[in-house]
């Protein structure tokens, strides 16, 4: 049937996004403008290459606490978005982040425990870590049976390796532009701070020269009366 592909052809096909997937995300990272931009762009490539019907990144927040919010979605309803947070620990994600290690989750293997309310056949659920330090989960689901395989799993283990080192990179980055911009403000103050002592300086130096002026005079008119009467 003409249109039809075969498996190879599929296979092929495949491979090509999810090399266009990391090209693009690598591109993302070397172009990095902010945090939320990035996520936005590796979620959007994730869930493209591996047909998923919705997915999100949680990103440890506050850095160094146990709670997992959502920082970027696809898929997903606003208020699910805004009230989405567990614990490590807690669910899914929670699991993940606890174990460290990547979850694939097919429906009829999947716990009860960790079902959700949603109509989510396979899930996928990496952890996001850079040197050691959880930083996050980047989670993909589905609503086709068996979508997801072992390779899409690794896929998404050496992807969320890229993920990391591109969050750490910018929060260092952010910290420096923020860092920047404190010390920007704190120029500008100094700058004023300058200006209006070399203005009261300057105000200064005129006081002093009519002082000096009034003074030159009254010693003169004083040697004038101390010389000899006429």
């Amino acid at each position: 049937m003409e249109g039809h592909l075969g498996p190879g052809e599929e296979h092929y096909l495949k491979k090509i996004k999810e090399l266009d997937m990391i090209w693009r995300i690598n591109e993302q990272i070397m172009s990095f403008e902010n945090i939320e931009a990035l996520l936005e762009s590796v979620l959007k490539g994730a869930v493209e290459v591996m047909e998923a019907t919705s997915g999100s990144i949680m990103l440890i927040d506050p850095p160094g606490s146990d709670t997992l919010i959502i920082k970027a979605s696809r898929g997903l309803r606003k208020e699910v978005v805004k009230k989405a947070q567990c614990k490590v620990g807690e669910g899914i994600a929670g699991m993940v982040a606890e174990r460290r290690e990547g979850m694939l989750l097919l429906d009829d293997l999947m716990d009860s425990r960790l079902r959700s309310k949603r109509k989510i056949s396979d899930a996928l659920s990496v952890p996001i870590i850079s040197e050691g330090n959880l930083l996050g989960v980047l989670n993909l689901n589905t609503k086709k049976d068996h979508a997801f395989g072992e390779f899409d799993l690794f896929l998404l283990n050496t992807l969320t390796k890229q993920v990391a080192s591109a969050i750490e990179r910018g929060n260092r980055m952010e910290n420096i532009r923020l860092r920047l911009k404190m010390l920007e403000k704190s120029e500008r103050r100094a700058m004023d701070e300058m200006h209006r002592l070399t203005k009261e300086l300057d105000e200064q130096r005129r006081q002093y020269q009519r002082i000096r002026q009034e003074h030159d005079k009254l010693f003169r008119d004083l040697e004038n009366l101390s010389g000899p009467v006429a």
